[in-house]
């Protein structure tokens, strides 16, 4: 199995650029699934979870009105907080190490790209930030002294590009991180290129190399967007300007 391997920061939150992240999702698909760095093609990321990083999925309602979408559990507990709309309350349950817990609204119709971009930041976590929790459990508290290593996923987990990056705290960069890292896992880096030139090539349309990468990898359009956008991807002159 790839293990990267990077530099950290004192709290041991990895520090990682923009290259490095799509480098480490290169490395991962090329040990996962190495056709899928020949051929631009769909990443299936519960295999990726579950047969390729060992982790274990759970699906709960992690609230009641789903403002988190997914957790990450990094020790053993029996202390995670879920919704049950049965009883229409919180109640605990038990989780292992290495667990992801995907929110069940995500199971619902018309979710799929948000569920795939979910599992693939929870993976991302896992992958990147288990020495942070290990290395400082209080870092991120969720159940006061009762608190176990684990992280939730807000909704909103962008929310740290609202602000200046010089006030973004260690928690801000992981979910960067994680972002950053699900994107570059579900579209890499040298065949979202590959699927964009070659729609391009071959067709009219304005926007044929975002088309091209919503199908080919089957995410959102808002995803193929930002990916092809922080790639440095530049349509065609005569075509019209990526759509936000």
């Amino acid at each position: 199995m790839y293990t990267p391997t990077f530099r950290t920061n004192r709290a041991n939150v990895p520090v990682l650029s923009k290259k490095e992240i799509d480098d480490i999702g290169e490395g991962l698909v090329a040990d996962f699934c190495p056709q899928a760095l020949e051929t631009p093609m769909e990443i299936d990321v519960d295999r990726f979870i579950t047969r390729y990083l060992g982790m274990e999925q759970d699906f709960q309602y992690l609230t009641h009105c789903g403002v988190f979408l997914g957790m990450t559990v990094f020790n053993d507990t029996d202390r995670v907080i879920v919704y049950s709309p049965k009883l229409n309350r919180a109640e605990y349950i038990s989780a292992r190490a290495g667990t992801v817990i995907i929110d069940n609204s995500l199971l619902e119709d018309k979710q799929e790209h948000r569920y795939r971009f979910t599992a693939g930041h929870e993976a991302a976590h896992g992958i990147l930030h288990s020495g942070y929790f290990a290395y400082n459990p209080d870092q991120l508290s969720m159940l006061g002294k009762d608190y176990v290593p684990m992280v939730q996923c807000r909704v909103d987990n962008a929310g740290s590009s609202k602000k200046p990056v010089t006030k973004w705290t260690d928690k801000d960069w992981m979910e960067w991180q994680a972002n950053r890292l699900s994107s570059a896992i579900l579209m890499p880096k040298s065949m979202v290129l590959k699927a964009a030139h070659e729609a391009e090539d071959a067709s009219p349309i304005a926007n044929a190399a975002l088309e091209a990468v919503v199908r080919i990898f089957n995410v959102s359009n808002e995803a193929a967007f930002y990916r092809l956008k922080e790639l440095g991807f530049v349509p065609g002159r005569d075509r019209a300007c990526l759509p936000f």
